[in-house]
């Protein structure tokens, strides 16, 4: 959005840099800083060039957790189900639970995508 100043994620400066793809997640932290604590800044969010490295790094070690910790909560729901004997509705039930739990999990180290060079040119001729 025009006017909005840009702040790198990882160092939390007033930077120029490359910009991060405004998803779900964000878009609910920003409804809850808004609505609940009414401190939403609107800053347009950028990751630096000298903060790349960084964000790389957290990027990647966000994408191994959310594969790792989903699997081990298919894993954990396969295994309950597998030896719930005669109780397997309240077992797969408990197993989705605990999936999700997992999911959650994940989000801790949430890092967002950036938006890619064919989305930024769609924004200019579509979003302007």
């Amino acid at each position: 959005m025009p006017g909005r100043e840009d702040r790198c994620i990882i160092c939390g400066e007033p930077k120029r840099g490359l910009a991060v793809r405004e998803d779900y997640q964000i878009r609910t932290i920003r409804w809850f800083k808004k609505n609940v604590t009414r401190n939403e800044r609107g800053y347009s969010l950028v990751v630096c060039k000298g903060c790349y490295p960084k964000y790389r790094k957290a990027k990647d070690s966000y994408n191994k957790k959310q594969g790792i910790y989903l699997g081990i909560g298919v894993l954990f729901a396969f295994f309950l189900g597998a030896f719930s004997g005669s109780n397997i509705l309240p077992a797969i039930a408990f197993g989705a639970v605990v999936i999700v739990f997992m999911y959650a999990l994940a989000q801790l180290s949430y890092m967002p995508d950036l938006v890619t060079k064919r989305e930024g040119k769609k924004e200019k001729r579509h979003g302007g």
